[in-house]
């Protein structure tokens, strides 16, 4: 049984991997994840799954690097790989084998978790959680207006001087002026802030008369390629939603929210082998939003892409007019993939 999963697991993994294939029954292929393969021909794929005895090992034929699934998965996807030990410790491979049962977690794997501030963080000390201020104050009007749900008040703070706490966060970042933003913190699996972003507390028609950005984004751990919002919330067993901004993730169920999309394809590692769908901001016009979008499509993702009589920019913008469950709804009618979604997607951009 153990080839079987092997082979489970070698599918799960295939997502993130690079020009994978099966060219065999028992022998998949890919650009090598561990070295990146050939820096001046991107076409070129040398890393090879191939079955040994009843096990799959992988081999890549430029670095020369050489390991069992489980010592590969441990090395590109640590997430995967506890799965991939679970499924072979219960298949009765204990004892003097490498798979071992892990180790019970309650923390960012699990869907146990839930995000705990540390109290005495001094970088939450100066902060105030929306749900503690008053209701006329202005972050607390703010979130109200923004029809932010109240279910989020306790992990949305607020500060009168952003510059100086953002200092705190990363001393490195160019000094800002004192301003009033409402703090989306970020977290890792332990719960402590690796992130923040900062929302300017701007009404309708305020807009216009500010020079500051609306969203500043500050890392803490310089460690993390991108930032995801939201992660600890999910369920990867059902479908995940994708969208750009952390407040649009806090209207619709199991949603998550990407900041900085260099590499928007990528996805975090406790999301391989999920059904995800990338809802991008309705914006036909924004050559960077086309661009990601055609960068998806090719990738065969799946792709909401938004009916053309809709004016709304995002999710934030439509819930004034739709509910959650609408909105939901038309995501889900308006999801695409493959050649559908390029059909569609000429239809919808204006650029």
């Amino acid at each position: 049984m153990s080839y079987y999963i092997d082979k489970k697991f070698i599918n799960l993994a295939s997502g993130s991997l690079q020009q994978f294939k099966w060219k065999k029954e028992d022998l998949a292929n890919c650009r090598c994840p561990i070295c990146g393969d050939s820096t001046r021909n991107k076409t070129k794929a040398r890393g090879y799954f191939y079955k040994k005895g009843n096990d799959f090992f992988y081999k890549c034929h430029n670095c020369g690097v050489g390991h069992s699934l489980y010592r590969f998965l441990e090395m590109v996807s640590p997430l995967l790989m506890k799965d991939y030990s679970v499924e072979r410790w219960k298949n009765g491979e204990n004892g003097n084998s490498n798979y071992k049962k892990p180790k019970e977690e309650s923390m960012f794997g699990g869907l146990s978790f839930k995000p705990k501030f540390k109290t005495n963080s001094v970088l939450l000390n100066d902060l105030t959680r929306i749900k503690d201020l008053d209701h006329s104050h202005k972050a607390y009007q703010f979130c109200k207006m923004r029809k932010i749900p109240e279910k989020f008040y306790d992990i949305l703070y607020y500060t009168n001087d952003f510059g100086t706490w953002m200092k705190k966060l990363d001393p490195e970042c160019l000094a800002l002026g004192a301003e009033e933003r409402l703090i989306i913190p970020f977290f890792n699996k332990s719960g402590d802030v690796v992130g923040a972003q900062g929302r300017l507390l701007s009404f309708k028609g305020e807009e216009t008369a500010r020079f500051s950005a609306r969203y500043i984004t500050v890392k803490a751990d310089k460690s993390i390629d991108r930032l995801w919002y939201g992660l600890w919330r999910v369920d990867p067993k059902k479908k995940v939603y994708v969208v750009e901004g952390p407040i649009d993730s806090l209207f619709i169920p199991n949603t998550i929210a990407m900041v900085g999309a260099g590499a928007i394809e990528n996805l975090h590692d406790r999301l391989i082998g999920t059904e995800v769908v990338y809802v991008l901001d309705n914006e036909p016009r924004n050559k960077q939003i086309v661009n990601y979008m055609d960068r998806l499509i090719n990738k065969e993702c799946k792709i909401c892409i938004w009916p053309t009589n809709m004016k709304e920019k995002d999710i934030n913008d439509m819930i004034y007019s739709k509910s959650a469950k609408d909105i939901q709804k038309i995501i889900d009618k308006n999801t695409y993939s493959g050649l559908e979604a390029r059909l569609h997607f000429r239809n919808w951009k204006k650029v």
